[in-house]
C-alpha cells in the first residue's frame, strides 16, 4: 500500500512538473498556479484514498440546505 500511493505521488509530481513547465514557457503564471493548486489537491485526496480512509462527502451541508426546499416544492 505505501509504495502505491509514492508511485502515485511520484506520478503526479512528474506530471505537474512537466505541464506546468509548459504553461510558464506560455508566460501563463496563473493557469500554473491554479493548476499545481489542483494537482496537489489530488494528490493528497488520492493517497487518502489509496490508503483506504474515509473522506467525508461535501454533498452533506448542501443536503441539508436544499433538501427542505426540494420538498416543499414537491408538495
Amino acid at each position: 500500500m505505501i509504495a502505491q500511493i509514492i508511485v502515485y505521488v511520484v506520478g503526479i509530481i512528474v506530471l505537474s512538473f512537466v505541464q506546468t513547465k509548459l504553461f510558464l514557457q506560455n508566460r501563463q503564471s496563473k493557469e500554473a498556479a491554479l493548476y499545481v493548486g489542483l494537482m496537489a489537491v489530488c494528490a493528497v485526496l488520492g493517497s487518502l484514498f489509496l490508503a483506504g480512509i474515509d473522506i467525508p462527502s461535501l454533498v452533506v451541508p448542501y443536503e441539508i440546505v436544499f433538501q427542505p426546499i426540494g420538498k416543499m416544492i414537491l408538495k
